[in-house]
C-alpha cells in the first residue's frame, strides 16, 4: 500500500472513530447521563482523542483533563459549590482532599516524560475509583489532584484520605521496574476550613505542604506542625521583626579562568530552639502566604548591603536573589527594587534576580515584569532549567532572560548517563544560540566539571567549589580558592 493510501486510511479511520464518538455522545445526552468515561487501551496515546471527542458537544472543551480523563480545575469551581451544598443538605460535610506526588520528579528524570504521563494516568484511575457517587476526581495542573468527595461527618472524610493515601503509594511498575510514588495529602473540611471552593483549596494546600514532613503523610490545616515545630508563616514574620534571619553565600566561578564570577545568597533562620534551619524547612509554606513578599524585600536588602564586601574578595562578582515565580506576581517589585538598588547606591547589572521553579509563562503580565527588570538593569535567571517545569521555549518566549541553571539533578548524572548528557548538550547548544548564559548548579566532582566544560558550559556552582558560607567566612573562602580552584577545575 502507497503512502496516499496509508493516508486515505488514516482519514477514514478518524472519520469513523469520530462518527461513533458523535453517536456515543449524543445517546448519552439523549439519556440523561451526567458522566461519561472513556478508557482507552493506550492511555498516553488516547489523550490525544480526548479533547476531540469533547468538543463533539457544545461547551465540552475544556472539561476533561486531555491526558488522565480527569475533571478540570474550572469543572471544580463551577460543580463544586453545587456539590457542597448537596453534602450539606444531605446532612454530611463535603471535604477538599488535595495531593502531589513526592517521587514524581525521580520518574520524569530517570525514564522520561512518557513514563512519567504514564504515571499521571495511572494515579488518575486510582483516584477515579477512590471517588464515589457525585465525588469529583479533579487533575489540577502537573502532579497536583483533588478530590471533592462527601461523607457523614469530619471522621469520615479523614477515613477517606487515609484510604486514598493506601491506594496511591502501591508500587507501579514502569518498565519492569516498581516505583514507589508515595503522595502528600492535604484535607480541608466544609466549612471549618473554608465556606468556598477557594478558600478549601488553600486550606487544604497548606495542609499537604505541612504533611511532606508528617510521618502520616496527610494532614488537615492546623495540625501540630504548624505550631509545634515554629516555622510556619506566623512564626517567621516574627522571625523578620526579631531579626533571626541570615544569609549565607555560596560561589559561582568560571570553569575557564577559575575567576570568581558571582555569589548566590541563600537565606537559613537562625532559630532560638531548632538551631540554624535551611529554608526547604520554612520556605515552602512562606510562599503560599503574604510573608514571602517581606522575606523576598529582606532577602534583597541584606544581599545588596553585602555586596561590597563580597567583591572586595571578588572584584566584579554579581549577587544573585532567589526569587519564586509565585511571589512575583502582585508585589511591587520593581518599585522595592530600584529603592532598595538607590538606597545601597549597587549598580543594577551587579543583582541577578533568580526565578526559582516553576518557571513563568509567558503572559502578558510575567513579560511586562521582566522587561522592567531588564530595563532597570538586572539580570535575569531561571532556575531547575531541565526539569519537569522548565523548558527551551521560555528562552525565546521570554528575552529577558539572561542566564539558565541547569538542573541539580541532571548535573550529577552527567557523567553516568549518555541519554542526561545528550539533554544538556542540546541545552547548551540553544542557549548559547540565544546569547544566553548557562551555569551547571550543583557540582559535586571534578569529572562534572570536566564534561559539561566538553559541553561548552562555562560557569559552576556546587559543594566542589565551595559551601554557602556566612559573609564573614568569604575572605577565607576565596584564600583557599586561590590555592586549590585550578586543581578542583581539572584545568
Amino acid at each position: 500500500m502507497d503512502a496516499a493510501a496509508d493516508h486515505r486510511v488514516a482519514v477514514l479511520a478518524v472519520a469513523l472513530v469520530a462518527l461513533l464518538g458523535v453517536c456515543f455522545l449524543l445517546v448519552a445526552r439523549a439519556r440523561g447521563w451526567d458522566q461519561v468515561v472513556i478508557t482507552f487501551r493506550d492511555p498516553v496515546r488516547g489523550r490525544r482523542w480526548v479533547p476531540r471527542l469533547m468538543r463533539l458537544l457544545p461547551g465540552g472543551a475544556g472539561q476533561l483533563d486531555p491526558l488522565t480523563g480527569l475533571a478540570t480545575r474550572e469543572v471544580l469551581s463551577a460543580e463544586g459549590p453545587r456539590l457542597i451544598a448537596e453534602a450539606e443538605q444531605a446532612g454530611g460535610q463535603a471535604g477538599l482532599l488535595l495531593l502531589d506526588l513526592d517521587g514524581f520528579k525521580a520518574v520524569n528524570d530517570t525514564l522520561g516524560h512518557h513514563a512519567g504521563d504514564r504515571v499521571l494516568v495511572e494515579i488518575g484511575q486510582r483516584a477515579r475509583a477512590i471517588a464515589a457517587g457525585e465525588d469529583l476526581a479533579v487533575r489540577l495542573g502537573g502532579d497536583e489532584f483533588a478530590l471533592l468527595i462527601a461523607a457523614p461527618d469530619a471522621a469520615a472524610l479523614e477515613r477517606r484520605a487515609e484510604d486514598l493515601l493506601s491506594e496511591l503509594s502501591q508500587p507501579i511498575r514502569l518498565d519492569e521496574v516498581s516505583w514507589s510514588i508515595t503522595p502528600s495529602i492535604g484535607l480541608a473540611v466544609h466549612p471549618d476550613d473554608g465556606r468556598t471552593v477557594a478558600d478549601l483549596l488553600q486550606a487544604a494546600d497548606s495542609a499537604m505542604y505541612d504533611a511532606k514532613s508528617s510521618p502520616q503523610r496527610w494532614r488537615r490545616p492546623g495540625g501540630d506542625r504548624a505550631t509545634s515545630d515554629g516555622t510556619g508563616p506566623e512564626e517567621l514574620a516574627g522571625a523578620l521583626r526579631r531579626e533571626e534571619l541570615v544569609v549565607h553565600y555560596q560561589p559561582q566561578v568560571d570553569g575557564w579562568t577559575g575567576a570568581v564570577t558571582g555569589f548566590e545568597a541563600l537565606v537559613r533562620w537562625q532559630h532560638p530552639e531548632r538551631g540554624l534551619l535551611l529554608p526547604d524547612l520554612f520556605l515552602p509554606r512562606a510562599e503560599r502566604s503574604a510573608v514571602i513578599a517581606d522575606l523576598t524585600r529582606w532577602v534583597l536588602g541584606r544581599a545588596l548591603a553585602d555586596l561590597p564586601t563580597l567583591q572586595r574578595s571578588a572584584p566584579g562578582a554579581t549577587v544573585a536573589v532567589n526569587v519564586s515565580a509565585r511571589s512575583m506576581m502582585g508585589t511591587r517589585l520593581l518599585g522595592d527594587l530600584g529603592r532598595l538598588l538607590e538606597e545601597s547606591g549597587v549598580h543594577a547589572h551587579d543583582l541577578v534576580l533568580e526565578i526559582t521553579e516553576p518557571a513563568p509563562r509567558a503572559t502578558a503580565e510575567v513579560t511586562a515584569l521582566l522587561e522592567g527588570l531588564r530595563k532597570l538593569g538586572c539580570g535575569v535567571s531561571v532556575h531547575g532549567f531541565g526539569s519537569a517545569q522548565t523548558s527551551l521555549t521560555s528562552l525565546w518566549q521570554l528575552p529577558a532572560v539572561r542566564e539558565i541553571k541547569i538542573d541539580p539533578h541532571l548535573v550529577r548524572a552527567v557523567a553516568a548517563d549518555p541519554d542526561a548528557e545528550r539533554l544538556c548538550r542540546a541545552m547548551i547548544s540553544a542557549a548559547r544560540g540565544l546569547d544566553v548564559r548557562v551555569v551547571a548548579e550543583g557540582v559535586e566532582t571534578t569529572e562534572t566539571v570536566h564534561r559539561l566544560r566538553g559541553l561548552g558550559c562555562g560557569a559552576f556552582q556546587g559543594y566542589l567549589l565551595g559551601e554557602p558560607f556566612a559573609l564573614d567566612d568569604v575572605a577565607g573562602w576565596a584564600a583557599e580558592w586561590h590555592r586549590e580552584g585550578s586543581r578542583l577545575l581539572g584545568r
